[in-house]
């Protein structure tokens, strides 16, 4: 299992990461406290030139990357996929997963590129929305099949809309992730801070059917605090402790990130917050390790 951080390109220069590690140079920082993989943001916005220079330097410290598209609200979203050539939604993300490709050779490791569902008004058919998804999924499967084994790409539990803001997210209830994960053959995202708040504000299901869980092949692992998710784990307000033994007794041994951006750890208290958070996440799986078999 490997434990991640969220980390965005250009973190060097920017002013909260600054705030945040101070003087410390903060790729070495990271690794000596035990993180081995960077989340990274990306989207339509996104340089490849800045993205290569950005896996390399993780790379180089020995750090993995995952990338972690971006769309809502724009034309590359899934919602207005289609196997076009000329499609903004399937050319951008041929742009990321050919980047992943060149990352996971880099890194000598599987790339996994982690992609929210279909996002649209509520005046779009829900069922729309949920074949365009489908038709994404199962396009940017085969697309990595044929041109990047190396790459994994997955469907993530998307964050309920509240009844305000007048749109669907598909995937934000388990069956519909369940069916999106299934139907393409593609591994599942569990947001631990997502499943909170769709049970707390909607009533939702906390934990995924068995069937789900074992399909789950990615994990976002982070707290909620006053009315705000992606906060550090120090509030033990989401039960992440019991979302992750759930995962490992299944077998779960794949990668969790802690999806926290810096402005949460700096509001939180700083930089002990990235230490006390990521001293729990490992002391947590430490707990979870299974007991070696007998000879």
């Amino acid at each position: 299992m490997l434990i991640g951080l969220k980390l965005e390109i250009g973190f060097s220069q920017d002013e909260n990461y600054r705030r945040l590690y101070g003087q410390r140079d903060i790729l070495p920082f990271l690794r000596e406290l035990g993180v081995e993989v960077a989340e990274t943001p990306v989207g339509p916005e996104t340089r490849p030139d800045a993205l290569r220079e950005h896996v390399a330097r993780c790379v180089g410290v020995g750090m993995q990357v995952t990338m972690h598209p971006y769309s809502e609200g724009s034309v590359f979203n899934p919602a207005y996929f289609s196997d076009s050539s000329d499609n903004p939604c399937r050319l951008l993300h041929e742009r990321f997963l050919s980047q992943a490709a060149e990352a996971a050779q880099r890194q000598q490791a599987p790339t996994l590129v982690n992609i929210h569902g279909a996002a649209g008004p509520s005046a779009v058919s829900r069922r729309h929305l949920v074949e365009r998804s489908v038709a994404f999924f199962a396009w940017a499967r085969d697309w990595c099949r044929r041109h990047a084994p190396e790459v994994a790409v997955a469907v993530e539990l998307q964050l309920r809309p509240e009844t305000h803001e007048a749109r669907h997210r598909i995937g934000d209830r388990y069956d519909e992730l369940l069916e999106v994960a299934t139907q393409c053959d593609v591994p599942a995202c569990w947001d631990f801070g997502h499943a909170y708040w769709n049970t707390h504000n909607h009533g939702c299901p906390i934990h995924p059917p068995e069937i789900l869980l074992r399909r789950i092949g990615h994990v976002h692992c982070h707290d909620v605090h006053g009315g705000c998710d992606h906060q550090p784990l120090i509030h033990d307000v989401v039960t992440w402790r019991d979302f992750l033994k759930r995962l490992i007794d299944r077998g779960y041994d794949e990668r969790i990130i802690l999806e926290v951006p810096t402005f949460a750890f700096l509001d939180a208290g700083g930089i002990e917050t990235v230490s006390a958070s990521l001293q729990a996440l490992r002391a947590w799986l430490q707990h979870c390790k299974p007991a070696p078999s007998p000879s």
